[in-house]
C-alpha cells in the first residue's frame, strides 16, 4: 500500500465514527498529501459511505452496478480535473479513478457520481472559496457541506519519515545559502541583492522555489517582522534580518538569522541577546505531550520580564510541511499538546519601531523526550 492510500486509509478510519458520507478536497497540499498529484486545479472526492456512490461511479470504475459492496477493485475515491491533467492523474494517483471534468463544470461532475435519492453529508476543506462553495449548494441539492479541516488536516501535523527526510534536506540548503550569504553582507550591498542571491543560490542546490517570498530587513526596515525586500544598502552599524526558505520535493524550509553590519550599539547587543535567550529557553522545553501555548509562554514571559513585552507581537512559531505555515502553532491561542515528529518553528523577536528589529529562528522536529533541531546554523551574534 502506497503512503497516499495509508492515509486516505487512516483519514476514512477516522471519520467513520462521524456522520460523514464523503471527503471533498481541492487545497492542492490536501491533494498532494492524500492523493500523490501534483498538478493544477483538481477536486478529489472520497466516499466513506459506499451507498452514496451512483451508477455513473459505478460505471466509469468498470464495476457492475447490482452490487455496491465495497472490493479491493473499487477505488479509494476520484480525481475530477480537466484535459490539462488527465494523463498526470494517470500516472500518480495510484487507486483513485480519474474523472473527466470536461464542459459540465466541477459541480455538475460531483453530482453526476452521487446518489440523487438521500441527503448526503459532505466535509469540505475551511480555506474554500466562496463561489466554489455556492455553485456546489446550488448543483448538489440534496448534499449537506459542512466544514472539515479539522479532520482533513489533523494528520498532517505529524510527519512521517519521508516527510522528515525532505523537510530535513529542505533545511540544509537554507544553512548554506546562510553560510553562502554571509560572504555577500557588507555595506553598499542592497536587500534586494541579498534576496535574489538567496534564491538563486538554493535553487542551484536543488531547491525547486522558496518556501515564501525571502525577507531581507536592514537598519530601521527591521522593525517590521514581514518587511518588504527594498533598495536600500546596507549600511556600517545596521542589523539586517534575513528570513527565507525553499521547497524540496514539496516540503518547506524556514529560518532566520540577524546579524550585524559593522560594530552593533550596547542596545542592539543587549537586544539580540534577550531573543537568543527567548529561542533557547522555549526550545528547552520542546518535547512530546507539551501544550503548544505553554511554549509560547516561555518566551513571551521572559521577553517581558526583561521589558520589552511590547515589542514582540506575533506568536513563537507555526507547523511546517507542505505549507509553510500549518498548524499546530506555538502561539497564545493554541492548547494543542505536542506530539513526536511534529515540525515547528520556534522565532521569537523583539521590533523596536524605527530604530532595528532582532528575530531567530529554528526549525524543530519534536521527540518523545525532546526536539530535534533541523537549523544548524550559528545563532551567536555575528559581526561583519
Amino acid at each position: 500500500m502506497s503512503i497516499f492510500a495509508t492515509r486516505r486509509a487512516q483519514l476514512i478510519k477516522e471519520l467513520m465514527q462521524e456522520p460523514i458520507d464523503a471527503v471533498l478536497i481541492n487545497n492542492p497540499s490536501n491533494l498532494y498529501y492524500y492523493t500523490g498529484f501534483t498538478g493544477g486545479e483538481a477536486m478529489f472526492l472520497m466516499p466513506v459511505n459506499g451507498d452514496i456512490m451512483s451508477t455513473y461511479a459505478f460505471e466509469l470504475c468498470g464495476i457492475s452496478n447490482d452490487s455496491r459492496v465495497i472490493t479491493n477493485d473499487w477505488p479509494d475515491g476520484y480525481v475530477i480535473t480537466d484535459s490539462r491533467y488527465y494523463e498526470q492523474v494517470e500516472k500518480e494517483c495510484e487507486g483513485l479513478q480519474l474523472v473527466k471534468w470536461e464542459s459540465k463544470g466541477m459541480a455538475a461532475t460531483i453530482q453526476e457520481l452521487l446518489v440523487e435519492d438521500k441527503k448526503i453529508q459532505i466535509i469540505l476543506e475551511d480555506d474554500m472559496n466562496l463561489a466554489q462553495y455556492m455553485k456546489l449548494t446550488e448543483v448538489c441539492r440534496n448534499c449537506a457541506f459542512a466544514l472539515g479541516s479539522k479532520w482533513i488536516q489533523k494528520p498532517r501535523m505529524v510527519k512521517d519519515a519521508e516527510e522528515l527526510a525532505k523537510l530535513e534536506q529542505a533545511e540544509y540548503i537554507g544553512d548554506a545559502a546562510f553560510t553562502h550569504i554571509l560572504d555577500v553582507l557588507k555595506p553598499g550591498v542592497s536587500e534586494r541583492e541579498i534576496a535574489l542571491e538567496l534564491e538563486f543560490f538554493m535553487k542551484k542546490q536543488g531547491a525547486s522555489k522558496l518556501s515564501f517570498d525571502t525577507i531581507v530587513a536592514s537598519g530601521a526596515n527591521g522593525s517590521m517582522p514581514h518587511a518588504q525586500v527594498t533598495d536600500r544598502v546596507l549600511q556600517s552599524g545596521d542589523f539586517v534580518t534575513m528570513d527565507f526558505g525553499c521547497v524540496y520535493e514539496g516540503y518547506c524550509s524556514d529560518m532566520t538569522r540577524t546579524v550585524a553590519i559593522g560594530t552593533p550599539t550596547d542596545e542592539m547587543k543587549k537586544v539580540y541577546q534577550i531573543v537568543l535567550d527567548a529561542n533557547l529557553r522555549a526550545m528547552e522545553q520542546i518535547e512530546a505531550g507539551k501544550r503548544c501555548n505553554g511554549i509560547d509562554a516561555v518566551a513571551r514571559d521572559y521577553i517581558r520580564e526583561q521589558g520589552y513585552g511590547e515589542y514582540f507581537g506575533h506568536g513563537l512559531g507555526h507547523g511546517v510541511g507542505l505549507d509553510i505555515h500549518e498548524e499546530p502553532r506555538f502561539s497564545p491561542k493554541c492548547d494543542v499538546i505536542t506530539q513526536e515528529n511534529m515540525v515547528i518553528t520556534d522565532e521569537p523577536g523583539i521590533y523596536l519601531p524605527g530604530q532595528f528589529g532582532v528575530r531567530i529562528e529554528d526549525l524543530v522536529v519534536v521527540k518523545e523526550n525532546g526536539y530535534q533541531k533541523l537549523s544548524q546554523s550559528e545563532k551567536k551574534l555575528i559581526i561583519l
